[in-house]
């Protein structure tokens, strides 16, 4: 992706020259205890992009990072919104991914210039909470309805379990 924001803000470049506290690694996200990565295989490519912070620098609502993957050879997209939450204000995380979906242009110019350059059909959107608190499925589904936005919602607290690999979500 030659977006600048995808090059200036990625994990793959932060983590070799100027280390970002969200990047550990360059496909990993990682933040009070919570972690999420998207490891891409042969004939796949990852960029794990920072935006809290660095696409976003302003006082407006925005998330902590965005996975854009995609196959080399024309076949399936994803750009996955990432927000990495303690257990206490999950409901915030909905709201601001649906604020980075709709009202952020950074974040539409990165996923149009996914779709652009990269092979075959239109990314799917998707939007990530990875928590350390648990939320019932009808409070998700009210959330969902409120902001306009369908989230996967990861129980994930370090080290109890493998970092979850987005990868198996989608």
């Amino acid at each position: 992706m030659t977006s600048g924001y995808a090059d200036q803000c990625s994990c793959r470049r932060m983590w070799a020259h100027q280390p970002s506290t969200l990047c550990t690694d360059q496909y990993t996200f990682a933040e009070n205890g919570k972690q999420v990565r998207y490891a891409p295989r042969q004939q796949e490519e990852t960029r794990a992009i920072v935006l809290d912070d660095c696409v976003f620098s302003d006082n407006e609502m925005r998330c902590d990072g965005l996975f854009l993957w995609w196959q080399v050879r024309g076949g399936r997209k994803v750009a996955a919104l990432v927000e990495l939450k303690g257990a206490g204000d999950i409901s915030h995380g909905f709201e601001q991914l649906a604020h980075v979906r709709s009202q952020r242009p950074e974040y539409q110019e990165m996923v149009s210039s996914l779709n652009k350059e990269a092979p075959g059909r239109r990314a799917f959107e998707r939007a990530v909470i990875v928590t350390s608190g648990q939320m019932t499925k009808p409070e998700r589904v009210r959330l969902e309805t409120q902001y306009g936005i369908r989230v996967r919602v990861i129980t994930h607290s370090v080290p109890t379990r493998p970092v979850p690999d987005l990868r198996d979500e989608f």
